[in-house]
């Protein structure tokens, strides 16, 4: 055996091969035994590569793969049948060392061929079969088309073409896959050129050797690099493969992947007489919806237009898809040149495509526009003009209108958006009322993450703890293997497992050390339920809502606080602050105004204030937290002298309504332009600011005193202030427009969601994260906040002033492009409201432009307020406008 290990250090697979020849099964099975049994670095190399440097370590890690691969050969030499393979495993590791010869055969594949010349193989294709099964096993193509050429494995064209496109990190070289495949023409054909059927892992990124070098790049780059050495070579490729590509374009596949189908018709030289070919393909892809597809069809059908044989009823009968699409400003163009001579010509004099051509002016761009409407102007009747493009009326532009011989459209009145209907009644919750309701909320909780379905599984296990049945942990135990049987990464299911371990007494799992206090409440309130375990106390949670989603009505808290008082119990502070933050304060009725009068706590003055049983602010000093909640949820806007002299008069919120300065700072580098937006205090706790964020005590809710979380998080933070969510949701702002990671598209994303699902109203500074969320690189934060625009100003009858400075100095001061905002103006509102609301909002910006910086774009918005002012019969402020146009 000593002379297996040195022959396996040498790497001498020959000797190898030739011990092998006489082996019987008992043989074989002490060689297995042996071979498994040896580890490379301690048995064979004698030697450690980590503790080498410089060209000795990478010589060292080059020589230990080859001898790994050689020790992987040596056990492959004692398989005889397929299911040898499993004998041969190595314990250690995950993968088979027949698997991991054939997906990087280091020491060449020469060795396998000559063993399976002693040893004719039956079994590679169920060895194949099984390399399918694990996405990441792989089989080196060439060992795979030699298996092929040999006639021990069927061809198979899917698997195939999968296997030469998937690129391994390290173990590909563009010249040598060239050379191969050059040097192989049948795979070429027969694989190769079948990529444009298959969507292969092109967008992967990978390592490999290309011709400047070791690179890390997209995996398609490195075809585009084989097609290019193939054709420096001399390799003609035959020209159907123009047709595949077109073909597959259509197909549903990732942008990214098509466009690199676009890029290698480029690489390829495709000729516009092949296009024409093929035009009936060109017209299809404006069908598709993409914008890169549509630009590049307009593109190639534009160097067609004119040649003999172009299909124009073709063109006409597509080109009208692409007319509503947005980013496809320049394509319209050049299809409204098209479409201009085609309609110039007498045989088509009678077409009539007044509907679909009048969709264009569903464009925001002016130029667009203009050219659709004298299209219309020249080929549609004018009897039938106005009706056409009425539908559009509210989106058109001065100079539209103009061509069109029109009106302007009439603004409608300032009427409620239908979508926001005055709120329903506010639907009772269910607290659990037997055991089998109580398990299925735990499901219901484990499943939804929701405050509410915490705050109704806490509520139904106070009130049944009588009914727990002795053998519950056993009936607990589905609900317990969810929770324990994974790792969770927020804190509300770390507590709540935590909770779970404690109560069916399984406290022998480690706790998670976390410092992150984003919900600190569900921490105390699942403590406060074990004490109520623990002494038998009923006594409802004073937070758990009465109403769906998250409110408390003011009767239902008031009867449990007067239930404290009679038992004499203590209340939790905290809980009270909770119920007190949830409450829907402006349903009190007599009856409850009768029964909060009795209230006797330190907190009745607070309580009986907030329902309006009481006018004077009194706050004392135990009862100062409380007070600043109530106070500031029942008058946002009103200033509190009456904290003054405490200790909270420093507090966000507290004396004053919530406001935050701001400032964007530009950090320029030779690489980029960044626009970083900073809050006074870092409120939104901001890397980018040295200095620390200023944190306030934990039970004045209206200062946010908690760190953000994530997404489960977001909405069970908000349920805990939702009258007052402003403080909370700026520190949610990101420091930039875009460029952003995950975490912060999220932190526009789920905040916004859950206050326009809820209808919540902002006040103060929480109007700046409105303001950025409308700015925000993601489309789906800006409609989100169009929305909640659109429902303050016709639902909510809001002024929105704050919001319409704050949008002034961000856009002023270059946070966010000037077209996130002309996007917002493009939208088709006919409300005189909104129209207004956007006008204040011109105005601020044109105000705070400073005229030796202007942002890029600036003179789209001295147009839009030059057109909104003559849309609302507004005088133009010269003084603004000459501000700018001095630049």
């Amino acid at each position: 055996m000593n002379n297996l290990k040195q022959y396996i250090k040498d790497k001498n697979w020959a000797e190898i091969l030739n011990q092998c020849k006489s082996l019987n099964g008992t043989d074989r099975a002490e060689r297995i035994k042996y071979l498994i049994s040896l580890d490379i670095d301690r048995d064979i190399l004698e030697m450690q590569g980590h503790l080498l440097n410089g060209q000795a370590r990478t010589d060292f890690y080059s020589n230990r793969q080859k001898v790994d691969s050689t020790l992987n050969f040596a056990l492959i030499s004692c398989m005889r049948e397929f299911e040898d393979m499993k004998k041969i495993e190595r314990p250690e590791h995950s993968w088979n060392p027949m698997l991991a010869f054939l997906a990087k055969p280091s020491i060449g594949i020469e060795p396998l061929l000559k063993f399976y010349e002693l040893f004719p193989p039956d079994y590679l294709a169920k060895v194949v079969k099984a390399s399918q099964k694990d996405r990441f096993t792989t089989i080196d193509f060439k060992i795979l088309w030699t298996f092929y050429l040999q006639g021990w494995i069927a061809f198979d064209e899917s698997y195939f073409v999968t296997r030469l496109f998937t690129i391994t990190m390290f173990n590909r070289n563009t010249e040598e896959d060239a050379a191969f495949l050059l040097a192989n023409r049948e795979a070429i054909d027969r694989v190769f050129l079948q990529f444009h059927r298959y969507e292969i892992p092109v967008l992967d990124i990978s390592k490999w050797k290309a011709r400047e070098g070791n690179v890390c790049k997209k995996v398609n780059e490195f075809w585009t690099e084989i097609i290019r050495i193939m054709q420096e070579k001399g390799y003609v490729f035959d020209r159907i493969l123009v047709q595949h590509l077109l073909e597959s374009l259509l197909n549903n596949w990732k942008k990214p992947h098509l466009d690199w189908h676009i890029r290698l018709l480029d690489l390829l030289n495709t000729r516009p007489e092949e296009y024409l070919q093929h035009q009936h393909l060109l017209f299809s892809l404006l069908n598709t919806g993409s914008t890169s597809l549509i630009n590049f069809a307009v593109k190639q059908i534009k160097e067609i237009s004119k040649a003999e044989g172009f299909d124009e009823n073709g063109f006409v009968g597509n080109i009208t898809a692409i007319f509503p699409k947005e980013k496809t400003e320049k394509s319209i163009l050049l299809s409204l040149d098209i479409l201009d001579s085609i309609l110039k010509k007498k045989v088509h004099e009678h077409l009539d495509i007044s509907s679909e051509l009048s969709m264009v002016l569903l464009q925001n761009d002016p130029k667009v526009q203009e050219k659709g409407a004298r299209l219309l102007v020249n080929y549609v009747d004018p009897e039938i003009l106005k009706n056409v493009v009425e539908p559009y009326l509210s989106n058109l532009k001065l100079k539209t209108l103009e061509i069109l011989g029109l009106d302007s459209a009439p603004l409608s009145p300032s009427e409620e958006d239908e979508a926001f209907e005055a709120a329903e009644q506010l639907e009772q919750v269910v607290i659990p009322a037997t055991w089998e309701e109580l398990l299925f909320q735990i499901g219901n909780f484990i499943r939804t993450k929701s405050a509410l379905d915490f705050d109704l599984f806490l509520e139904g296990l106070n009130q049944l703890q009588e009914e727990i049945p002795a053998d519950y942990k056993k009936q607990l135990k589905p609900y317990c293997k969810q929770l324990f049987g994974r790792f969770w990464d927020t804190d509300l299911m770390i507590f709540f497992s935590e909770f779970m371990q404690h109560w069916v007494g399984e406290n022998t799992q480690e706790k998670v050390k976390t410092r992150n206090d984003s919900i600190p409440f569900v921490k105390n309130k699942l403590d406060w339920m074990q004490q109520k375990l623990a002494s038998k106390n009923k006594l409802p949670f004073l937070s758990t809502p009465s109403h769906q989603p998250f409110y408390l009505h003011p009767k239902v808290l008031v009867q449990r606080l007067l239930q404290y008082e009679q038992e004499q119990v203590n209340i939790e502070m905290e809980d009270l602050i909770i119920a007190c933050n949830r409450l829907l304060y402006k349903y009190a009725d007599e009856d409850t105004l009768d029964l909060v009068k009795r209230l006797k706590g330190s907190y009745a003055p607070a309580v009986q204030y907030y329902l309006g049983a009481a006018d004077e602010v009194k706050p004392a000093e135990d009862m100062l937290a409380l007070w600043a909640q109530v106070t500031r949820i029942k008058q946002p806007d009103q200033l509190f002298a009456e904290f003054e002299n405490t200790v909270a008069k420093s507090y966000p919120s507290v004396v004053s309504p919530f406001h935050l300065d701001f400032e964007v700072v530009v950090d320029k580098s030779e690489y980029a332009t960044w626009y970083n937006l900073f809050l006074q205090q870092n409120w939104n706790y901001s890397w980018h600011r040295k200095a620390d964020t200023t944190h306030y005590p934990a039970f004045f809710y209206n200062s946010a005193p908690f760190s953000i979380g994530f997404r489960e998080t977001i909405p069970f933070q908000m349920s805990l202030m939702p009258q007052y969510p402003g403080p909370l949701l700026c520190r949610y702002i990101p420091t930039n427009a875009m460029g952003n990671e995950v975490r912060e598209l999220e932190n526009c994303l789920y905040p916004m969601q859950f206050l326009m699902d809820h209808q919540l109203d902002v006040h103060g500074s929480g109007w700046l994260y409105i303001a950025v969320c409308l700015l925000f690189e993601k489309k789906i934060s800006r409609d989100l906040a169009t929305e909640y625009v659109q429902f303050s100003l016709l639902n909510r009858k809001r002024a929105l002033s704050d919001l319409a400075d704050i949008l002034g100095k961000l856009i002023a001061r270059g946070y966010a492009p000037v077209n996130r905002f002309i996007e917002y103006l493009d939208r088709p509102f006919v409300s005189q409201t909104i129209r207004e609301f956007q006008w204040l909002c011109l105005e601020r910006i044109l105000e705070h432009f400073d005229g030796a910086q202007l942002p890029i774009n600036s003179k789209k918005i001295i147009a839009y307020y030059t057109e909104v002012s003559v849309h609302l019969d507004k005088v133009l402020d010269q003084d603004l406008l000459s501000k700018v146009k001095r630049k």
